[in-house]
């Protein structure tokens, strides 16, 4: 490939990149994982794994937008909604698919990689 077309792709993928429809923050959601319950407090920028018996039913977060609500999501694929928990190297924690709010703040975000992706607002 030669370095012109090497360097128009290159600024075309930023170009892409900057004006996508998500917005980034900084900081990473760790995962902790306990057994039997949630802690009384939980903290910002933590993925909280419920599990009972070796297995996964809850996952309950602070909402990243600021407005300190708890996000409590259920992690059984018999019952809906349902998320799917991914825990990556260092602890970086990922959901599967986006968590939506209906209510409150009406955030709608992912979580990949301990990224916070913030989905543009359709209202």
């Amino acid at each position: 490939m030669p370095f012109a077309r090497w360097v128009t792709d290159v600024l075309a993928e930023f170009w892409r990149w900057l004006h996508a429809p998500v917005r980034r923050r900084r900081g990473l959601v760790q995962a902790v994982v306990s057994e039997g319950g949630l802690p009384s407090n939980l903290k910002p920028k933590i993925l909280y794994v419920v599990k009972e018996e070796g297995v996964a039913w809850q996952a309950a977060l602070i909402c990243p937008c600021g407005c300190g609500d708890q996000l409590d999501l259920n992690l059984l694929p018999d019952e809906r909604p349902c998320w799917q928990v991914r825990i990556g190297v260092g602890g970086v924690a990922s959901l599967h698919p986006s968590v939506r709010r209906t209510e409150g703040c009406k955030s709608h975000f992912f979580l990949r990689e301990g990224r916070i992706i913030w989905a543009e607002r359709a209202w």
